[in-house]
């Protein structure tokens, strides 16, 4: 199971960032170009999104980058991600992001999470884990996550994860429930849903300007389908709304595999 370059927290504003995990196997370079309409005058958004997935035997590195124009600044962010299989039933990930300085992109990330593979066809897998991000601000987050996912004898995975999060200073806590059902009815195909709502401690949207302690919903729909042996086009739809401002666009990719 790959790990988003962001997740929920400040980078809840960056959701359109990455597509959803495609199902596919094997070595992989991804890229994907995404545009966002944004509502009441905070500006549309626009970027590009690199993923490159280096599977082994029991390790497997996931690198990622990501340029962004929105709120009217542009920044740009790397990451690794590294996924390392102690047994065929418990697994670590560990992975870390920079942001260039731009208000837009924390400064930086850190996440770290342990899994277990349940069941006698290890067909439930449950994960736990510890976030901590750092705004360019005084803004900070540490969060404790938590998902639950069951894969299906259909070829559909359905996964519910929660977010507990404390926001500094002031210590505010908010928190985020989610739900992602994918399903890859071919080795060709697959579809991926993910629906998300909660709360949200603070989000930066430019230099000088936070919002802070509020409500917000998210959704997005993926298509994904190998058009040969080694090449897939993607195409991703997203909408995300808060009090403040809704946002809704597409993400159009290409991916190479080996």
């Amino acid at each position: 199971m790959a790990v988003p370059l962001l997740a929920v927290g400040i980078p809840l504003a960056l959701s359109a960032q990455a597509p959803m995990a495609g199902g596919f196997p094997g070595r992989s370079i991804e890229a994907n170009a995404l545009a966002q309409s944004v509502t009441n005058g905070y500006g549309d958004w626009s970027g590009v999104y690199v993923r490159a997935v280096q599977p082994g035997t029991r390790d497997t590195w996931y690198v990622d980058a990501l340029a962004l124009r929105a709120f009217g600044e542009r920044g740009l962010q790397v990451g690794t991600t590294q996924r390392h299989d102690w047994t065929s039933r418990i697994f670590q990930m560990i992975g870390a992001n920079v942001g260039s300085g731009a208000a837009i992109m924390p400064r930086g990330r850190v996440d770290g999470a342990v899994g277990l593979r349940l069941g006698a066809t290890k067909a439930w897998q449950t994960t736990v884990g510890l976030s901590y991000v750092k705004s360019v601000t005084e803004l900070s987050d540490m969060a404790g996550v938590a998902s639950l996912a069951w894969y299906t004898p259909r070829a559909i995975v359905i996964d519910v994860g929660v977010r507990y999060n404390i926001s500094r200073p002031g210590n505010v806590r908010s928190h985020r429930f989610t739900n992602t059902t994918m399903w890859t009815p071919s080795a060709r195909r697959s579809f991926s849903l993910r629906l998300g709502g909660g709360t949200e401690g603070w989000q930066v949207i430019r230099t000088g300007t936070t919002l802070r302690q509020f409500h917000s919903q998210d959704a997005a729909l993926s298509w994904r389908e190998k058009v040969t042996t080694s090449l897939a086009l993607s195409l991703q739809a997203d909408w995300y709304q808060n009090p403040f401002y809704a946002r809704s666009g597409v993400t159009l990719g290409v991916a190479r595999y080996w």
